[in-house]
Parts: structure tokens; sequence; C-alpha cells
């Protein structure tokens, strides 16, 4: 389930964007807003915050909490999260001494108090992930998460209890395994060595002929997007939505009979403007919203309808 990715144009502007698989309950995806100030209350309930930045992305709405799946927060910080089972590993009560979050309340910690990636990983060793249900979900669900900031792209994955950041250059991610065994399995795809760095797996994408797989699998989806992605960068400003957009559309997963997992939203985000052009499949929808105009039209959370 899920795809994300994040590249810089031909101009050094920054663009990302994400397809959302994850099944809904109670209330549908949508793209929202959550202002400056917003007070929330995380789980399990030891801690409350008042945003620092407003947020604009797909979210939904259960019991007056709001579950981010992906935002760009007014000072361009971006964070997405994404289905990661197996690997996880979470503390199993609260910590003292510790800032005591769920999986899912990470990314509005992420994006409500930081401005960039380097004031997020001066703080990560305070953060602990507690294993606890969340309002409408009926077990502990497991997440990775992909950054992005002016200085890059970056990965946080919970495979041991003491959270790390990791930059990634490639750019993409998708679901379990965790991502060194993605790089390997892409490696082998392209029949180089599996040590290769981020750079030399780039330059072997762009002189590759294989085509990219079409499974449903985040393996395929991950090497798909990978192959999409920097056989075509460097993208041009104005192509930038278009292409990210094609290039979305190659990992989308159709609804198929007897499955609950298939793409809800794919989304394409300029960090440089604030706009968000999101996509709803579900309602055949297609929105358009940029984070300043918002900021002065709502001092209270908003959803968009399709």
């Amino acid at each position: 389930m899920c795809t994300a990715i994040s590249f810089t144009t031909r101009q050094r502007h920054r663009f990302v964007g994400r397809t959302m698989d994850f099944p809904t309950r109670s209330t549908p995806w949508q793209l929202g807003y959550l202002p400056i100030d917003y007070q929330w209350q995380s789980l399990p309930e030891c801690d409350s915050f008042a945003n620092d930045y407003a947020i604009l992305g797909g979210m939904r709405k259960i019991n007056h909490h709001y579950l981010i799946g992906d935002g760009l927060n007014s000072a361009g910080l971006w964070a997405a999260e994404l289905y990661f089972p197996g690997p996880q590993v979470y503390y199993d009560h609260p910590q003292s001494h510790h800032l005591n979050l769920s999986p899912q309340d990470l990314i509005g910690w992420l994006l409500g108090t930081h401005a960039s990636v380097a004031e997020i990983a001066a703080e990560l060793d305070s953060v602990a992930l507690n294993g606890v249900i969340w309002h409408d979900h009926d077990i502990v669900h497991p997440f990775h998460w992909l950054l992005s900031d002016a200085t890059g792209t970056y990965l946080i994955e919970p495979t041991q209890l003491d959270l790390k950041i990791q930059p990634i250059q490639l750019g993409v991610l998708t679901n379990s395994p965790c991502y060194a065994k993605q790089h390997q399995k892409l490696t082998d795809y392209l029949g180089i060595d599996q040590a290769a760095s981020d750079a030399e797996i780039i330059m072997a994408i762009r002189d590759s002929k294989t085509p990219p797989p079409l499974k449903r699998t985040p393996t395929s989806r991950f090497i798909n997007a990978s192959l999409n992605l920097w056989q075509t960068s460097p993208i041009e400003d104005q192509k930038a939505i278009k292409q990210g957009n094609e290039l979305l559309k190659q990992v989308v997963l159709d609804q198929l009979a007897g499955h609950e997992v298939y793409t809800h939203y794919l989304e394409m985000v300029d960090v440089q403007t604030q706009t968000s052009y999101f996509y709803d499949l579900t309602a055949q929808q297609r929105l358009k919203q940029r984070l300043p105009d918002l900021m002065v039209r709502f001092d209270q959370p908003y959803l968009f309808e399709s």
C-alpha cells in the first residue's frame, strides 16, 4: 500500500507526492487544513500540543481527531506516513522522561512543531513510540515516514526503539520490507552490486533498458517509481506536477473485487508555492489549494469536500 516520491527540478525547486492506499473505516480521506495553534492530544494521553505551523495535506477526521496521512507545513517541511508491517518496534507502555506518541501521532508532532529535519533530529531521541490502538482502529498499525525539506529527503523507520533519521537520495518509499531491503532488491533488478550507493543506483537507472515491473507488491512499486522518477529527471518546473502525477498513476492500485486495499487519492505538492494538487480517485474529483491562502481564510481546521 502507498507510494511516496520526493524530487528536485532542474530549477532546484522541490516537489513531493504520494498515493494513499490505506483502507478507510468510519470516515473518508480528504484534503485537510490545520491552522497554527491547533490544539491536539496525543495517545497515550500523556501530552498535548498547540501547533506552531499550519498544515495542508491528506487527512481523516475521527471523533474530533485528525489522522494525517501526509502534509506540508507552513515552514516548508513535508512528511508522509506509509504502512510498514513486520519490522516495526514499539514500547508497550509509556516511558518516563520521554515524549510518548502513538505511531499515528508522530506525523502531527513532526509537522506541527518543527520547521526542518534538523530540528526533528535534535529532538527525536526524546520520542517514545507506544504500541497503542488509535481511535477508530482495531489493531496497532505500523508506519514509517518519508520527510523532505530544503536539505533533502529523509526516512524514519522504527526498527529499533531509538528512532533515527537517514538521508535517502532516491526519494522513493513504499511499504515493507525495510528500505535497506528494498534498496537491495532494486540493485538486484538492475544487475549491479548490492553495495551500490544511491548515486550509483541513479546512474544505473538512467542507463537501464529494463522496463519497470507492474505488480501490486511494495517492492514492484518501489522499483517502478525509482525507475520512472530517475529516467525522467531532471524535470522542468512547469512539467513537474504533470510528470509527478503520471509517475504516481503507474503505481495506483485499482479497486478489485474482494480487496479492501486500493488507491483512495493521489497528491502532488509544489513546495515552492505551497500548493497541493489533490486527486480523489473515489469521487473522481480534483482539488487545488495553496497553504498561504488558507492561513488567511481559516482559523479552524477545515476539510475540503470533493
